[in-house]
């Protein structure tokens, strides 16, 4: 159950254009939309390791 080191996947802030129904703009979205879900994705496992890590280490404490 080893917290290894994760990139985190870069997002950027939309900036306005005139052009709102480019495909690049939809494309934009959906590619930061898919960061955002695996940066989630990371960090509730990270999460889960470590609420692991702590109720193991509050078994043992209980049975010393």
């Amino acid at each position: 159950m080893g917290l290894d080191m994760r990139a985190l996947y870069y997002i950027h802030l939309a900036v306005p254009t005139l052009d709102k129904n480019s495909m690049a703009v939809k494309d934009d979205i959906k590619a930061n939309e898919n960061c955002l879900n695996q940066n989630f994705t990371i960090l509730t496992q990270a999460i889960s390791e470590l609420s692991e890590r702590i109720l193991a280490l509050e078994n043992n404490e209980g049975g010393l």
